[in-house]
């Protein structure tokens, strides 16, 4: 009796583990489920199809891919301009957040990058997105005398990233990312207030002295008189000469 009763006792056993294992095997599940459910759904850009990471920087590199048309690749590289472009600023980004809370990141090269009709799965080489991510923290640490080279480098990974992939770039990133190190400072702009201390033009005429005029002698008077040239007076037949008028000799 007592080796049936032990028997009885390791199934009953068993059979309560495999119930347990069972249960927390349902409850798993109906908790992923609901996780799932609960996330914001997220449509992948079909227009790149299954160009994405390294086959879509690749493809749009110039570098050929077996299996894809050289012309479809060609067409769509005016839809990857804003691609490669959230890439360039989610990086640059990152540096500046990571700097201003303290804590050392590094870039990675896959970054998913929203579209309007979607998403898709960029990717860039690592040390292209390193010098990004430094001139982010660099310029987070607000030093005025590093803001020309940091916007130098800044510029010139962007021009080398836009070459490689054969698109054009319009304007430079340092005047989008890069903003003024202390945007609260005042401008300073030319003044056209007279200053305070200037004098009146007024009070200046009334403070000057009175010039009195210089009387004028007679005998320059005179002078005056005689330097004077004679008006020549038209002569009419028949008339005679004026009195101090003096005939021609012949």
């Amino acid at each position: 009796m007592s080796s049936f009763f032990q028997l009885f006792l390791a199934w009953g056993v068993l059979l309560l583990v495999i119930l347990v294992l069972y249960l927390i095997d349902k409850i798993n599940i109906i908790y992923q489920r609901h996780a799932e459910e609960a996330k914001e759904p997220s449509y992948s850009d079909g227009l790149f199809g299954d160009l994405v990471g390294k086959a879509l920087w690749d493809a749009m590199s110039g570098i050929p891919l077996p299996g894809f048309d050289p012309k479809l690749v060609q067409d769509l590289k005016p839809h990857y301009e804003p691609v490669l472009r959230q890439h360039i600023e989610q990086t640059f980004l990152q540096g500046v957040n990571d700097q201003r809370e303290g804590r050392p990141g590094v870039p990675v090269n896959n970054r998913t990058i929203p579209t309007p009709r979607g998403s898709v799965e960029s990717w860039m080489p690592l040390h292209h997105l390193s010098s990004l991510y430094q001139c982010g923290v660099e310029h987070a640490q607000n030093k005025p005398a590093d803001r020309l080279r940091i916007q130098q480098t800044l510029d010139q990974v962007c021009v080398m990233l836009y070459a490689r992939t054969g698109l054009e770039l319009q304007d430079p990133f340092s005047r989008i990312l890069m903003e003024p190190i202390d945007p609260g400072a005042p401008v300073t702009e030319a003044s056209t207030e007279v200053p305070s201390d200037a004098a009146d033009p007024a009070e200046l005429a009334d403070a000057s002295p009175a010039v009195e005029p210089t009387p004028v002698s007679e005998a320059a008077q005179a002078l005056a008189t005689e330097q004077e040239p004679d008006v020549a007076q038209p002569v009419i037949l028949g008339q005679s000469l004026p009195a101090q008028a003096k005939p021609v000799p012949a």
